[in-house]
C-alpha cells in the first residue's frame, strides 16, 4: 500500500526584501548613550551618602524622593524606578528617530 504525504515538501524560494540597517544603526547609537547614562547612575549610586539617602527613602516607601534622587543624577533619558525590600529596578528608555527604540533594565540588590 502506498501512502501519499498530504504535506509534500516542495522547495520554496522565498524572496526577502533587502536589509535596511538605518533604524538599527540609530538604535545602536541611542543605546550606546543609554549605557553611558547607566554608568553615571552607577557611579552616583556608589557614593555612600547618596546610596544611604536612596535606600532610606525606599525603605520608608517615599517614591517621590526616590524618583527625585534618581532624577537629580541628571540623565537625559527617562528613567523609571521600582523598588522592593530586596533591591531597586531601573529602566532607562532611549529614543531614536522620535520613537522609543531600546530599553536598558538594571536590577541592583540591596537586601535579602
Amino acid at each position: 500500500m502506498y501512502y501519499l504525504d498530504p504535506y509534500a515538501q516542495f522547495p520554496i524560494n522565498r524572496q526577502y526584501p533587502s536589509v535596511d540597517i538605518g533604524t538599527f544603526e540609530h538604535s545602536v547609537t541611542a543605546f550606546q548613550q543609554t549605557v553611558v547614562e547607566a554608568s553615571s547612575i552607577l557611579r552616583k549610586f556608589a557614593e555612600p551618602q547618596f546610596a544611604r539617602r536612596l535606600m532610606s527613602a525606599a525603605q520608608t516607601g517615599n517614591r517621590q524622593e526616590v524618583d527625585r534622587l534618581v532624577k537629580s543624577i541628571g540623565t537625559s533619558t527617562p528613567v523609571t524606578t521600582q523598588f522592593t525590600p530586596t533591591g531597586i529596578l531601573l529602566t532607562i528608555h532611549a529614543q531614536a528617530q522620535g520613537s522609543q527604540c531600546c530599553t536598558l533594565t538594571m536590577f541592583l540588590r540591596w537586601g535579602n
